[in-house]
């Protein structure tokens, strides 16, 4: 019998971190409460509290849930190029096609609270460690973490800081760049190339 009510569980927990999201990225992070998550979720905040002990650490496995849904697969290998643009695309996708970014915008300034500095720390762990295995054993490794942090940062900063959109092209570019390649005009032409 307990078996039966364990898809329902699970259904509740991702409706309620689904709603985390979207009340963090509509309300911020002191206006979203248990209640109005449990609203959203259509339960109960009984419901949360069975879950979560605390706001914090329902928000934190809302940031935890999506950062893991938008990591990528390991890298391919055949490109670090290629590698680069799939992983970059998915974090910029992520950040802004989804609640996410804009949740993760209504934390920033709570970055030092011990439940979600533990969070956003390892999910950013988990993005370097997919950046890190693209670069290892390449001839890109030298200044590996240097590399990261640019192309990190490059969205980072334009989407969580200034609000712009991260295109393809920029994504691009800052790839050619960190790598130390001049970008071709036409990239389709080049993709066959090694390393690339």
């Amino acid at each position: 019998m307990a078996e039966a009510g364990r898809p329902q569980q699970a259904r509740v927990t991702a409706a309620l971190l689904e709603a985390t999201l979207l009340e963090l990225a509509d309300n911020g992070f002191e206006k979203a409460t248990i209640a109005a998550i449990a609203a959203r979720a259509r339960t109960s905040k009984q419901a949360v509290y069975r879950r979560f002990d605390t706001k914090e650490a329902l928000v934190a496995a809302a940031i935890e849930a999506a950062l893991a849904a938008a990591n990528p697969g390991p890298p391919q290998r055949g490109s670090v190029a290629e590698d680069l643009r799939l992983c970059l695309g998915n974090t910029a996708a992520a950040l802004q096609e989804t609640p996410l970014g804009a949740a993760l915008r209504a934390l920033v300034p709570h970055r030092q609270k011990p439940d979600l500095a533990d969070v956003l720390d390892a999910a950013e762990e988990g993005r370097r460690l997919i950046l890190r295995q693209i670069f290892v054993a390449t001839p890109f490794e030298a200044d590996m973490e240097t590399r990261i942090d640019l192309l990190l940062g490059l969205i980072y900063f334009r989407l969580l800081i200034r609000g712009l959109k991260v295109t393809e092209a920029d994504i691009e570019t800052a790839i050619y760049l960190v790598l130390g390649l001049v970008a071709p005009r036409d990239p389709e032409r080049f993709a066959g190339l090694p390393g690339m």
